[in-house]
């Protein structure tokens, strides 16, 4: 795995928008004001404001930005400004060699899991399923992630994440593992299953999250990942937050009983609830680095750096 250069005072971010057009520009420019304010320069890609329907522009358009930014020296971090919908068309266009040659900090969640898979699985290069401008930092962001986020890609740290407030995050007292970590959302994630764009299963530990979708469908993206035999060749599983969406009409399983159902079918090590999602309290998680698990205490240590 390829590790982008630490971000630097000073250092230039371009603001991208791979998938969906930021609705709030008001957001957008109080995201940029922030990380101004923590003294980067920020720049938008060429097309980072268009729109064409649900997407920011064209994917013709929207592969340049990603090629310009990758390429352009003065940029050192690339950090999308939302999510959305729409990065997953881009893979097939994208030049995976341009961004091997030149690694950067790339940075978003939510559907910019296709994105940062492809990267993985094509050009080797880790990436941070960390928060975005328009979403997180021209929002309300909590202490807890912005330091957790500027210490990850700033200052290389790594270690062991504590519980925070409302974490509470558990195992299932099925040992330890330890593996490179990749993921991102579930419903994205498995919106790739068998293209060329996802990293081999084998020995890795695949962390989870996702965000308004009923019981059904977590129940549909859980057996998904069984079928394909991640339960067996996974060495461990992290899920994060996982917020509840409207389940209609008619009986239906609860969000926990889904997991419940899932988790006793795999015989790894699986820690639940870990601060990651879309919620105030997150941690910034390098894809591409090895993490250790341990499910009978309930700890998570990232074991390397991710930036050099």
């Amino acid at each position: 795995m390829i590790k982008p250069t630490r971000l630097l005072q000073n250092d230039l971010i371009a603001l991208i928008t791979p998938a969906s057009t930021p609705g709030n520009l008001l957001r957008v420019e109080k995201g940029r004001k922030f990380l101004e304010d923590r003294g980067y320069q920020t720049v938008l890609t060429p097309n980072a404001m268009k729109q064409r329907g649900y997407l920011a522009g064209s994917d013709e358009e929207r592969i340049y930005d990603i090629h310009w930014a990758f390429e352009n020296p003065d940029v050192k971090a690339i950090i999308s400004l939302r999510g959305g919908y729409g990065a997953g068309r881009l893979l097939p266009g994208i030049n995976y060699q341009l961004i091997k040659a030149n690694p950067k900090i790339f940075c978003g969640y939510s559907d910019l899991t296709t994105l940062q898979m492809a990267f993985f699985a094509k050009a080797g290069l880790i990436t941070f399923s960390g928060p975005m401008v328009a979403v997180d930092f021209g929002g309300k962001l909590s202490d807890y992630t912005i330091d957790n986020f500027f210490s990850t890609i700033a200052d290389g740290w790594f270690g062991e994440v504590t519980q925070i407030k409302d974490s509470d995050f558990g195992g299932n007292g099925k040992g330890r593992a330890e593996g490179i970590v990749a993921g991102g959302n579930l419903a994205v994630f498995c919106s790739m299953m068998g293209s060329e764009y996802l990293p081999d299963p084998d020995g890795k530990i695949f962390f989870f999250e996702d965000v308004s979708e009923p019981p059904y469908r977590i129940d549909r993206f859980l057996n998904q990942l069984r079928l394909n035999g991640y339960f067996e060749k996974a060495a461990g599983f992290i899920f994060g937050k996982f917020t509840e969406g409207d389940p209609g009409d008619g009986p239906t399983l609860t969000q926990s009983e889904v997991f419940k159902d899932y988790i006793s079918m795999i015989e790894k090590p699986v820690i639940t609830n870990f601060p990651f999602g879309h919620v105030d309290d997150l941690v910034t998680i390098p894809l591409g680095i090895r993490v250790k698990i341990d499910s009978d205490n309930n700890k998570v240590k990232f074991l390397e750096e991710a930036v050099i």
